[in-house]
């Protein structure tokens, strides 16, 4: 299980690198449509797989397919949103990954119980490949080519004073190689280096959870297949509100105490939290608990998912200009899921050595690393959002 899980990882991460190009050649709405069926179809091909090649091969190019949505998602924060908004609608749009968790450990729980496993491949894949059309006739790329779009909301997203918000219809040319080098540049200067810390370390942490937290429930206290996943599903409830609430909350530190101090605070301060309440819930676990220490592991995901709107919006802050946002990210966002692949096999390793307590021990590790990244790394001026401008077609 880990190996698939680590194959899986690691297609994932390393398409996110050329994800973002691929977001920002075909645009939001076309590169989606395609990425939704792409992963779609393997999952729903999941259901035939039969020994470990054919398994390490389909959920590969199932990860490989899922790669693009979060450089898609950055793309589309930067286009559709004010700079002042920017943790809300990016946080918004990625509750959607505990939400989807919530529901589908308990759904898949109860389809595996009933109808064998093969129906839950099937069922989800169905449902992504039912979506695609949904999603191309509700999305365009950018406001200017929306019909829903009036000119006050364009002023808005714009940050226009006046009357007048430019409407033409609008395209975001493609990278050139200029541009790229500029966007890798900065990543490669202090404050690029601190994000790729906390990308780094954040992948390691939110891959134990999201991949091995009902097999921790079904091994620590040897419940069944159902009750696993229903107490894990409340945890990533938890995860959701903390999603929900962090666009909020760091918007608003910003507004208040400004991006560098706002970052900090919106990030920092969930993350020492969640150490905290992780020590807490490893010693319930040791004493068998399991109502406290799903208190606790909820109560953990809730303000890690609390700091995403801090952290993960210097990925798109941090691009020379909006139209190098989803490369930027997709770099980011590739390293992030590089950590969250290894992390499917040193879990295994060390819950296979130790047992499942102290395999996810190890995260608190990186959330102190994190932390570093974040807080000395990153330096007191913070990250400012890129200023750039769309080009006209006419």
């Amino acid at each position: 299980m880990g190996r698939i899980s680590f194959i899986w990882g690691l297609a994932y991460a390393l398409f996110n690198f050329p994800g973002g190009w691929f977001a920002d050649k075909l645009g939001i709405r076309r590169a989606a449509s395609f990425a939704i069926g792409w992963w779609s179809i393997f999952t729903i091909l999941s259901a035939v797989a039969y020994g470990m090649l054919s398994w390490c091969v389909i959920r590969g190019l199932m990860g490989a397919g899922e790669a693009p949505i979060w450089p898609i998602n950055a793309k589309a924060t930067s286009t559709w949103s004010s700079t002042g908004e920017r943790a809300r609608a990016f946080t918004l749009a990625g509750s959607g990954q505990f939400v989807g968790s919530m529901i589908g450990v308990v759904v898949s729980g109860w389809i595996v119980h009933w109808f064998g496993w093969q129906w839950t491949f099937i069922i989800f894949g169905a449902l992504g490949i039912l979506w695609i059309p949904v999603w191309y006739a509700l999305v365009r790329d950018t406001p200017q080519s929306h019909p829903w779009i009036n000119q006050r909301e364009l002023r808005y997203i714009q940050g226009v004073s006046g009357a007048t918000a430019t409407r033409p219809e609008i395209r975001q040319e493609s990278l050139s190689r200029v541009e790229m080098k500029q966007a890798l540049g900065v990543m490669l200067t202090r404050n690029g280096i601190g994000v790729f810390l906390t990308f780094l370390t954040f992948g390691y942490v939110l891959f134990t959870f999201l991949n091995w937290l009902p097999t921790y429930m079904y091994e620590t206290f040897n419940l069944s297949i159902v009750k696993s996943a229903s107490w894990t599903s409340l945890t990533y409830l938890a995860g959701f509100i903390g999603f929900l609430v962090s666009g909020p909350i760091n918007d608003g530190l910003v507004a208040k105490f400004g991006h560098a101090k706002g970052r900090k605070l919106g990030a920092g301060v969930p993350m020492g939290m969640m150490i905290v309440m992780m020590l807490a819930a490893l010693e319930t676990s040791k004493l068998r608990l399991v109502v406290p220490t799903v208190v606790l592991i909820g109560l953990s995901l809730m303000v890690m998912n609390a700091s995403v709107g801090a952290w993960a919006v210097n990925a798109v802050d941090i691009a020379p200009t909006p139209r190098s946002s989803a490369f930027v990210y997709g770099v980011y966002n590739g390293v992030l899921n590089l950590m969250g692949a290894y992390s499917s096999i040193l879990v295994t390793m060390l819950a296979h050595s130790f047992g499942f307590i102290a395999a996810f021990s190890s995260a608190v590790v990186f959330m102190v690393i994190f932390l570093i990244g974040l807080i000395f790394v990153i330096d007191e001026n913070g990250i400012m959002p890129a200023k750039g401008e769309l080009v006209e077609i006419g």
